[in-house]
């Protein structure tokens, strides 16, 4: 499988450093913040973006999937539930939002559990491909219609630790 380079590591990092001074204009530093991490993939934008948060942002977890090889199908997978995140305001971090399908679900469900203010970053948004009505509030990155590796997106797995994002040609 040839992997061609869309963004190096160095695109990636001041991506990352400008949707953080995004995000803390929009939610200060002073009022807690859950960031909650859609895991496995956005662990590694999740981690470089914290870092560049202030200390009102925690970190919490959660596994939810609906690919399985290179489509999404359709459906989605929740390993394990939601924290509580009632009266609080919540930051839920992705490393994609193609379909739109988990991003949208996820935030709807924070909302019915009380959440105050609910808001979504993402790595990396794949424009022209939702099939659910759902934008990202804050996105590192933007591309069209590739088949995406790296910095925590994989295929079957594999490619998640490549420290740039490239794309599968097909």
């Amino acid at each position: 499988m040839e992997i061609k380079t869309l963004y190096s590591a160095e695109q990636i990092q001041e991506a990352v450093q400008r949707t953080a001074r995004e995000i803390e204009a929009c939610f200060g530093s002073e009022e807690p913040v859950v960031a909650l991490c859609l895991l496995n993939g956005a662990i590694w934008y999740a981690a470089d973006l914290l870092r560049c948060l202030p200390a009102n942002f925690e970190l919490q977890t959660i596994r939810i999937s609906s690919y399985a090889g290179t489509e999404s199908t359709g459906e989605l997978c929740w390993h394990n539930a939601l924290p509580d995140c009632a009266g609080k305001r919540v930051l839920v971090i992705d490393d994609v939002l193609d379909t739109g399908l988990t991003m949208r679900a996820v935030c709807e469900e924070l909302r019915k559990s009380g959440a105050t203010k609910v808001a979504s970053t993402v790595a990396i948004d794949k424009e022209g491909r939702r099939s659910h009505e759902c934008d990202a509030d804050f996105a590192a990155l933007h591309c069209g219609n590739h088949f995406l590796v790296g910095y925590g997106l994989d295929y079957n797995g594999k490619y998640r630790n490549l420290p740039y994002i490239g794309y599968v040609e097909a």
